[in-house]
């Protein structure tokens, strides 16, 4: 960017940023005119790979989820002589902060042939999971007072990070969900962002959006392209970022009557089906994209990465140094050559179509089950049939129940919670996942539940049979 370009991107760094420098105690060795071609180093406090007390790693890789693997095993050494696998000197050694080379090399190429980023002023940034690749961001931008507009129902553990910085959460009303199914809010920022002063009085304009925006958490539904792009002018008009954080968006669906689902896609239709990124015409270099191994791997290896302007490198990479320094090497370790093996980003696409096609399986299964029920039936319940991701939200119609006076909206669905938990059924209520409970409420009147944990599809047909025994208690 240029001094003339509209979007100065200094601009949007926070105070603390500014006063940080790289701290490491050898940056001063000289640079010498006839260096020594074998020097001894004495430097750094790294312990030898000798002293580490693995000698060896083995992987046993499953073709698909859920079966018992076909003897895919993934060999790592001490040292290997293959550049593009990580061996333990490497993984176990301290790494530098953007990631270690052989990985970032894999998730570049991944990004190139699946998220597409517009031009070529962007890098790729390990993690250590899709909090702190958000915190991080937070970190970086978020001076105290500065307002972040969140989606009003949203992945609440976001907003501690945001708190920690200073920043103030603002919601943006999801008004016309329940009704449509769509998840198309650009209507309601549009009149939030240009009556600002009559809204929030007293407040900042504000200077990021985080957005959830394909599979939705909670509410599982995605964005349209054309959505994003309208959104996407609303940040340009009132200059302010956009922090894509997208842990769930190869999970995608058709809709449960769709009888044109296919499970044998091939790696050019599951790429061709997925919604573009709002960096794949980021011509600005205002958006910042947030991604995660935890859905489509595994959340306890801690590792993820962002795609984001270079303009922000150096800031982001401090902010490592004050927090987490690098991911752990061990998870960078299993992730590269799992990858590796698998045949490279070829076979990781391939592996991600066999999650998603369980995904579909199970979120099939259970919306069938539930719309099947008395309750919803009697339209005590609607559910949610989502888009993509991890979870089904189902709305409980308090309206209908014989109490509601036209504000109680969270007690009816707190007395559903206890007829739920006598039943044995156990979900998220929406106003937990609401950024202004007061604020939300009568818009909040959803369960979340997530299709995740549970062993096998044909749980959900119990699970169904009790959500069922739970609401009609509720109305009668």
């Amino acid at each position: 960017m240029t001094a003339s370009d509209p979007c100065p991107l200094s601009a949007f760094l926070a105070d603390r940023t500014k006063i940080r420098r790289h701290g490491y105690f050898a940056i001063n060795v000289p640079s010498v005119g006839n260096p020594h071609p074998e020097p001894i180093e004495l430097i750094g406090g790294l312990p030898n790979h000798g002293f580490f007390p693995v000698t060896a790693a083995r992987i046993e890789l499953r073709d698909r989820p859920f079966e018992a693997h076909q003897k895919t095993v993934v060999e790592t050494a001490v040292v290997s002589n293959d550049p593009d696998k990580v061996d333990i000197k490497t993984a176990f050694q301290y790494s530098n902060l953007q990631g270690i080379d052989p990985l970032l090399g894999q998730i570049k190429e991944f990004v190139r042939r699946v998220i597409k980023p517009y031009g070529q002023d962007w890098e790729i940034l390990a993690t250590a999971g899709a909090l702190n690749g958000i915190a991080r961001c937070f970190d970086i931008f978020v001076n105290p007072g500065d307002v972040v507009l969140f989606e009003e129902f949203t992945f609440t553990p976001m907003l501690r990070p945001l708190a920690d910085k200073g920043g103030i959460a603002v919601p943006i009303p999801l008004k016309g969900v329940r009704e449509s199914h769509n998840i198309d809010y650009y209507e309601e920022l549009k009149h939030l962002l240009e009556n600002w002063e009559t809204e929030k009085p007293g407040l900042p304009k504000p200077k990021i959006l985080y957005t959830i925006p394909t599979g939705h958490n909670p509410l599982g539904l995605s964005q349209t392209v054309g959505t994003k792009k309208k959104i996407y002018k609303l940040a340009q008009e009132h200059n302010f970022l956009i922090l894509e954080d997208e842990p769930y968006g190869y999970l995608t669906f058709d809709k449960v009557d769709d009888e044109s689902t296919k499970y044998d896609l091939s790696n050019d239709e599951f790429i061709d089906a997925l919604t573009p990124s709002y960096i794949s015409f980021d011509t600005d270099g205002r958006v910042v994209r947030n991604e995660t191994f935890s859905k489509i791997f595994s959340p306890g290896l801690r590792l993820g990465f962002v795609v984001i302007n270079k303009s922000f490198v150096k800031q982001f990479l401090l902010s490592g140094e004050v927090t987490i320094k690098a991911p752990s090497g061990y998870s960078q370790l299993f992730v590269n050559n799992t990858i590796h093996q698998l045949g490279g980003i070829e076979g990781w696409i391939h592996w991600i179509i066999q999650v998603r096609n369980e995904y579909l399986r199970r979120k099939n299964a259970f919306v069938k089950s539930v719309q099947a029920t008395e309750a919803a039936k009697r339209g005590y319940l609607d559910v949610i049939d989502p888009d993509c991701g991890m979870f089904v939200s189902i709305y409980i119609n308090v309206e209908k129940h014989r109490e509601f006076n036209g504000s109680n909206h969270k007690q009816i669905l707190e007395q559903f919670y206890i007829k739920a938990a006598e039943a044995g059924y156990l979900a998220v209520l929406g106003h937990n996942m609401s950024v202004d409970e007061g604020y939300s409420a009568p818009r909040a009147t959803f369960i979340r539940n997530a299709i995740s944990y549970v062993d096998s599809p044909q749980v959900f047909e119990e699970a169904a049979s009790r959500l069922n025994t739970a609401t009609l208690a509720l109305f009668q």
